[in-house]
């Protein structure tokens, strides 16, 4: 459920500030005493050595020591860390301590069936939202006679082996998605090989895998295409993703696993 979802993430935020606050704890200390101050002038920078309290202008470092120049900058710099850390962690200490329980989004589902049978939800949980779009209809391309025939395990027919294996990974993962579904873009309609929900934002997002880049015809093609995806807003790296091949170099499947691990969940 949602609350989870945030739970488990301010959880993992909090144990990386308790080992950020640890380790700055740990150096400090084994760090010169004093504080550094950095006078600049058009012809040349001098560092000074102030006391802690800074109430001085402070002694002026010979400039080959670099040891004691940047083991006081490393402090000064550790300090601002661990202060900033320690106000962030407090923040997430005290809000997962006050989580509401259940979340808006899960309230929901926490009713009994026969009430929700009664209700028009504000916001859908997750499951009912990706069910929802899922159950959505739409025109598939057809296939002709003489296209190769190929199948993922949850009987869906794609166009070659390698959307296949993209469509079998994005399965395995747990990432919704609809093949070839049509998408309205400023000059024509196109269908993208695949069109995901990422579930983190609920944004809807477009994964084409190119897969003759070898062949000039279809190379050139699909940069058209892919231009034609930009000016109706659909640039690479934000609504649109791809993957490439040719005969030499077959689809990397360590991209597609990278791709649904940062992109689509």
């Amino acid at each position: 459920m949602y609350q989870d979802e945030i739970i488990n993430k301010l959880t993992i935020r909090q144990a990386f500030l308790t080992k950020v606050i640890q380790h700055a704890q740990k150096n400090i200390p084994t760090m010169p005493t004093g504080v550094l101050r950095i006078h600049k002038n058009s012809k040349s920078i001098s560092y000074y050595k102030v006391g802690e309290r800074q109430r001085d202008n402070g002694i002026l470092i010979d400039s080959n020591d670099r040891i004691l120049i940047q083991g006081l900058a490393n402090k000064s710099y550790l300090n601002k860390v661990l202060r900033a850390a320690q106000e962030e962690k407090k923040l997430i200490d005290q809000f997962l301590k006050r989580f509401p329980d259940p979340a808006v989004e899960d309230v929901y589902m926490k009713l009994p069936e026969t009430r929700r049978q009664l209700i028009s939800p504000v916001t859908l949980p997750d499951e009912e939202y990706k069910n929802k779009w899922l159950a959505k209809p739409y025109q598939k391309k057809g296939f002709g006679d003489d296209e190769p025939y190929y199948i993922t395990q949850k009987g869906l027919r794609v166009r070659s082996k390698s959307e296949m294996l993209i469509a079998e990974r994005l399965d395995a993962k747990g990432i919704p998605y609809k093949y070839e579904c049509p998408l309205e873009l400023k000059s024509r309609t196109v269908n993208p090989d695949f069109t995901i929900l990422r579930m983190s934002d609920r944004k809807v997002i477009y994964y084409e895998h190119l897969g003759k880049m070898d062949d000039p015809g279809y190379a050139q093609k699909n940069v058209n295409k892919v231009r034609e995806y930009a000016l109706s807003g659909y640039t690479i790296g934000d609504r649109l993703y791809l993957t490439m091949e040719t005969s030499i170099t077959p689809l990397d499947m360590r991209v597609v696993d990278k791709m649904i691990e940062e992109q689509f969940s």
